[in-house]
């Protein structure tokens, strides 16, 4: 098999895991889970912690596992290889406190990052993101035989937060942006944190620059508020910046988008195949963005995903690649 190897947030998508259709469990409402349910999805979350969507609403879990399943065989039908988790089994599901954490595995970006050939488990605030790493260690143990450099983050422990301790660094990798040797890492206090800022750079070694970017705390993770989809082009949620875009964009061309379609509708959270060619969802909402792109010569292609998002993350959410070229 091809060697593992990602160059950057544009670089062409050639093979990912990609978030499994199986499931969706509600996670134990902890201080981290404050940010992320929004609207309608908030009450459903609170109210049924520890259990099924498929129970829940079985009909919304029917379009929630068919827009997934969609995403999938559209990849795979333009040649890109994707990777599926397994399913939990009885006893990931109880780690790391032998509570119910939930089955977030339709999102794949969090547990892990690849960063050229550095293949890096990651460790995220957040339990169900952490357990994430089980149903797809397999896979990532594979990379090895590729050419990758393969390892893992100190896991920080079962206590909810350990912000600011010493040696207890968060990672999540929808807080990461991979700008080839120039390395984004968002802050919003609910996610990852300086000391895991410091943990990567000094594992990726001088040759890269880490940078801590702050975003609003009524986000979760940088990916939710920022996409780069070519070098010198940024689709951001300028409203989301409370100290402004990071320097390192301050000559590229910013799309900007509402912070309602950003919240409601994850509008910068979207696909990128390579650096002219971005999928996003379908709907009205997206629309203004699809007219963007395509003035800027993107080809676009529009995918059902509402019912996915509207539960959790979109597109970018959903994958973390291993090789982008």
């Amino acid at each position: 098999m091809d060697k593992v190897f990602v160059s950057s947030e544009w670089g062409e998508l050639k093979e990912c895991i990609y978030g499994a259709p199986n499931d969706l469990v509600f996670a134990k409402w902890l201080l981290d889970a404050d940010c992320r349910p929004w609207g309608e999805f908030r009450t459903l979350w609170k109210e049924n912690q520890g259990k099924s969507l498929k129970k829940v609403d079985p009909e919304r879990f029917e379009r929630f596992q068919s827009q997934i399943k969609g995403a999938i065989e559209f990849l795979r039908s333009i040649g890109v290889v994707v990777h599926i988790p397994e399913r939990h089994n009885e006893w990931t599901m109880k780690f790391s406190r032998g509570e119910n954490h939930g089955d977030m595995t339709a999102w794949m970006r969090d547990p892990f990052v690849t960063i050229d050939n550095h293949v890096i488990e990651l460790a995220p605030r957040s339990l169900f993101h952490r357990r994430q790493r089980y149903p797809i260690r397999s896979i990532l143990a594979q990379t090895m035989k590729r050419g990758a450099i393969y390892y893992s983050q100190p896991d920080p422990g079962p206590e909810e937060d350990n912000h600011g301790k010493p040696g207890w660094g968060y990672l999540e990798g929808g807080d990461i942006l991979h700008l080839g040797k120039k390395i984004l890492v968002g802050h919003s206090g609910n996610c990852s944190n300086l000391e895991g800022v410091n943990w990567l750079q000094h594992m990726l070694g001088n040759s890269y620059h880490v940078e801590q970017v702050n975003i609003d705390n009524r986000f979760s993770h940088l990916d939710c508020v920022l996409l780069t989809p070519r070098e010198g082009v940024a689709i951001a949620c300028l409203e989301a910046f409370p100290d402004g875009l990071p320097i390192y964009l301050k000559d590229w061309d910013i799309i900007d988008v509402p912070f309602e379609v950003t919240k409601a509708h994850m509008g910068c959270n979207n696909l990128t195949l390579n650096d002219h060619f971005v999928v996003i969802p379908s709907g009205e909402a997206h629309d203004p963005l699809e007219k963007q792109l395509k003035s800027r010569k993107f080809e676009v292609t529009r995918l059902p995903y509402e019912s996915v998002y509207w539960v959790g993350g979109s597109f970018r959410c959903a994958h973390q690649p291993l090789i982008r070229i």
